[in-house]
């Protein structure tokens, strides 16, 4: 069975390089795993990225879908049996992704995170939604990495968001600061806990398929050289912002940049992999 990256380049020029330097790291990590480029249909490829992206897929305009949203609309675009979406401001920094592959192995959709049954998330309280739905849970999580395997039980998930989309928007409906784009990260949660699926966990001891940026320290990443490591604060003691009462040392396979951030850290490491082919430096 065939196993590859998907990525959305849809949007601003500025997403497109993003995605290549992401396609690079993968190309340069995980060589014998192929990368899909999504992109806007009407658009086309640059003619000096050609020889690197292995598929280009296109995405038509569908009312209500705008940027991450249209994550939950990937599995249609896949030319992959099994298939690893990653957000385009990731990098691979690790080599190790034979390990997470076998690990999400499945017959539909699985991602990292945790269940809970309490708490809030967005601008929603989980036990409402949870009472509200019937489900026993729902899963918190980061959606910058997730996996699919074609066939019946991942489009059932899919469909499953999207009828929660549909359904509940104003339930689990939050949008990010352009008020265009629904988050996605709700609606996957609840369809996980409408359908039961289990999230796939990791200790920080074992290295986790991806850690974000977001309250974080000490970010020393390398795709080239391989290194991976970061402080991850967590339990904020006021205001739920200052003083971490908690830190924690990450080594991540997957860096994810949210913002771009700490962004001389993605500069450097995009420039190191466009240097590696020849192509100009990475214009944010």
């Amino acid at each position: 069975m065939s196993q590859g990256y998907i990525t959305l380049a849809t949007g601003p020029r500025q997403y497109l390089e993003m995605a290549i330097n992401l396609l690079l790291s993968l190309k340069h990590n995980d060589p014998k795993r192929e990368v899909c480029l999504v992109i806007d249909e009407g658009s086309k490829l640059p003619p000096e990225y050609d020889k690197l992206v292995d598929h280009v897929a296109y995405l038509s305009p569908k009312n209500g879908f705008h940027g991450c949203l249209n994550k939950l609309r990937v599995h249609e675009l896949s030319p992959f049996d099994e298939t690893m979406f990653v957000d385009a401001d990731c990098l691979l920094v690790k080599s190790d992704m034979d390990r997470h592959w076998q690990k999400f192995k499945s017959n539909g959709f699985n991602i990292a995170g945790g269940k809970l049954t309490s708490g809030h998330w967005y601008d929603f309280n989980i036990q409402d939604v949870i009472i509200a739905l019937g489900i026993p849970y729902m899963v918190k999580m980061n959606s910058g990495v997730f996996y699919f395997r074609k066939g019946a039980s991942s489009d059932q998930f899919f469909n499953t968001t999207h009828q929660l989309v549909s359904e509940h928007q104003k339930m689990l409906g939050t949008y990010h600061r352009n008020k265009l784009q629904l988050a996605d990260e709700p609606f996957i949660g609840a369809a996980m806990g409408v359908l039961h699926i289990d999230p796939i966990s990791y200790t920080p001891s074992e290295g986790s398929i991806m850690i974000t940026t977001v309250n974080s320290s000490k970010a020393q990443f390398s795709a080239l050289k391989r290194e991976s490591s970061i402080l991850k604060h967590d339990d904020f003691r006021i205001a739920g912002r200052f003083w971490p009462a908690k830190k924690v040392k990450h080594s991540p396979s997957f860096a994810h940049f949210v913002k771009l951030k700490p962004h001389s850290e993605y500069q450097r490491n995009a420039d190191e992999l466009r240097n590696a082919h020849n192509l100009p430096s990475f214009q944010s």
